[in-house]
C-alpha cells in the first residue's frame, strides 16, 4: 500500500509539471499588450470639451467632493446623462487595431485633416475621421498618429449639448416638500400631504403615487427651446435646499415642460402626463370583481344590521296526494 501511495504522488507531480510546461509554452513569445489611444485613466479626467460638426462647442465638468462626484454641462449648468458620460470616458483607453502616420493621409483619405469632430479630455485631443469599410472601424488622430478603433464613439462626439442633458427632471434621491400643478397645490406638513383645494375622495396612496411620479419623472426627449409659450401654465417643485419652476404646454397628445432657467424643454407622452398631472386612484385589488368600485372611506360607516328576532317563515308543505283509486279486482 505504501509503495502504491508513493507511485500516485509521483504521477501527480509529473502531471503538474506537464501542465505548467503547457501553460508557460517555453520558446514562444507572449503576445504584445494591446495598443490604446492614450494612457489616460478615466477616473482622472476632470473636463471633456466637445467640438461637434453642428452646433456650438460645449464642455462637461466633473464636480463634487471625492466619492460623490457627478458630471454637469458647463453652460447652462445642468446634470449630464451618467450612461453617456461613462461611455465616452472609455474612449481614451480604446484599443487601436492599427496605427498609421499622417504621411499616409494622402488627399485626407482618413478624414482627419480637417476632422469630422473633436473631443478633448483635459489637455489631450482626439480627432475623428472617416469610417473604414473593412471591419466598420473609424480613423481617429491622437497627436501625429492615426488609429483605427471600433466605431462606437463618433455619435457621442458629434452630438449637441442638449443630447447630454439628463432626462431625469430631479436629481436622484430628492424628496419633494411642495408641488404646484395647474388647479392644485400640495404641501407636505409633518409627513402629511395637504391639498388645496381640498379633495376628500383622494386617498393617501394616490397622493403618494403622484409625488413619486414627479420624483422619478424621466422625459422621452430633451429639446432645445429658446422661448417659453405665452399660454404655458406654471409647475413648481420644491425640496429641501432646492426648487425648480417649469412651464407646462400640451402639444397634441404629448406634454412639454419648459425650463425657466435654461433654453430647453422636456417631452412627455400622454400617459406620462396623466400620471404627473392627475391624482389617479390605484386599481382595485386583484380579488375584487372587474369594475368593482373602491370603498369610500370618507363616507359615514354603515351600522351593522340588527339580528332578526322572529323565526324565518317556512314554506307550507305540499298537501298529501289524494287517495289512489282502489285497485281493480
Amino acid at each position: 500500500m505504501r509503495g502504491r501511495l508513493w507511485l500516485n504522488l509521483a504521477l501527480g507531480l509529473v502531471l503538474a509539471a506537464l501542465a505548467a510546461v503547457a501553460w508557460v509554452k517555453p520558446g514562444k513569445t507572449p503576445p504584445p499588450a494591446p495598443v490604446t489611444l492614450t494612457s489616460i485613466a478615466a477616473q482622472s479626467v476632470k473636463r471633456i470639451d466637445f467640438y461637434p460638426p453642428r452646433g456650438p462647442a460645449f464642455a462637461l465638468l466633473r464636480e463634487g467632493p471625492a466619492g460623490d462626484q457627478h458630471w454637469f454641462i458647463e453652460q447652462p449648468h445642468l446634470r449630464a446623462q451618467p450612461f453617456r458620460v461613462e461611455t465616452i470616458l472609455e474612449l481614451p483607453g480604446a484599443t487601436s487595431a492599427a496605427q498609421l502616420t499622417l504621411a499616409q493621409n494622402t488627399d485626407n483619405v482618413f478624414g482627419v485633416a480637417p476632422p469630422q469632430a473633436r473631443i478633448r479630455f483635459d489637455g489631450t485631443e482626439i480627432a475623428f475621421g472617416l469610417t473604414n469599410p473593412v471591419g466598420l472601424r473609424r480613423y481617429v488622430r491622437v497627436g501625429d498618429t492615426v488609429h483605427l478603433i471600433d466605431d462606437r464613439y463618433y455619435h457621442h462626439a458629434a452630438s449637441t449639448w442638449t443630447d447630454w442633458v439628463d432626462r431625469r427632471l430631479l436629481p436622484e434621491g430628492v424628496t419633494l416638500t411642495a408641488l404646484d400643478l395647474p388647479g392644485m397645490t400640495l404641501r407636505r406638513k409633518e409627513a402629511i400631504w395637504q391639498i388645496s383645494p381640498e379633495r376628500p375622495q383622494a386617498s393617501a396612496d394616490a397622493i403618494t403615487a403622484l409625488i413619486e411620479e414627479w420624483q422619478r419623472a424621466y422625459a422621452m426627449d430633451v429639446e432645445n427651446a429658446a422661448t417659453v409659450p405665452a399660454d404655458a401654465r406654471v409647475v413648481r417643485l420644491e425640496w429641501q435646499g432646492g426648487a425648480l419652476e417649469l412651464a407646462l404646454v400640451q402639444e397634441g397628445d404629448e406634454w412639454l415642460l419648459y425650463r425657466r432657467d435654461a433654453p430647453l424643454r422636456y417631452r412627455f407622452s400622454a400617459n406620462q402626463g396623466k400620471r404627473l398631472l392627475e391624482i389617479v386612484e390605484p386599481a382595485p385589488a386583484s380579488g375584487a370583481p372587474p369594475g368593482a368600485a373602491e370603498p369610500d372611506e370618507s363616507a359615514a360607516p354603515i351600522a351593522p344590521t340588527a339580528p332578526v328576532s322572529e323565526p324565518m317563515a317556512q314554506t307550507p308543505a305540499s298537501p298529501p296526494p289524494a287517495n289512489p283509486s282502489p285497485a281493480a279486482p
